[in-house]
């Protein structure tokens, strides 16, 4: 309703500016007005697109962390493959997708880190980590603190304390 009254006042205005003397001056300040008018309502839009793709991938990578520790349970070792990682749970999962390149990255037999790498310069990444401890596995997930299409940097793990790289955030799971 916002943007059909609004629309209806700017085309008004311009019927009224093109029958006035100083035509081209009112016809400049209609065009300053007009982003003004209409750029909070697309900002917003922009803006929840954006947490939409980037929860997506959130969700994603959180789901390989679990998928990881479940694989570690039974098969006592985590695999880097994304592809394995997803037959294994009976789903049919692409390690591409529209905005995030997923994949697996392995350190040691200790550790195994799941990322989902932004194919978009203003979409954040994110890194999960999967940690044995002991006996047990402990996953981290954690996200780039700017966007763009950057590997984030692996959590780490020290004596059983897991903590986001530098120029990450840990999320919560």
């Amino acid at each position: 309703m916002f943007l059909n009254r609004s629309f209806h006042l700017l085309s008004v205005k311009l019927s009224r500016i093109s029958s006035s003397r100083n035509w081209q001056l009112k016809v400049a300040i209609a065009a300053l007005t007009l982003p003004v008018l209409f750029s909070p309502v697309s900002e917003a839009q922009v803006s929840q697109t954006l947490k939409a793709k980037e929860s997506e991938a959130q969700q994603f990578v959180g789901s390989m962390n679990k998928a990881q520790q479940l694989y570690y349970a039974e098969k006592a070792g985590f695999t880097s493959s994304v592809s394995n990682l997803f037959v294994y749970l009976g789903l049919q999962v692409k390690p591409e997708a529209a905005n995030y390149s997923y994949s697996i990255g392995m350190v040691n037999k200790g550790a195994v880190f799941n990322y989902g790498v932004s194919k978009q310069a203003n979409l954040k990444s994110f890194v999960g980590g999967v940690f044995l401890v002991g006996n047990t596995t402990q996953a981290i997930l954690c996200l780039n603190a700017a966007p763009g299409k950057i590997k984030p940097p692996n959590p780490t793990n020290t004596k059983g304390l897991l903590a986001c790289a530098a120029n990450t955030v840990k999320v919560a799971q």
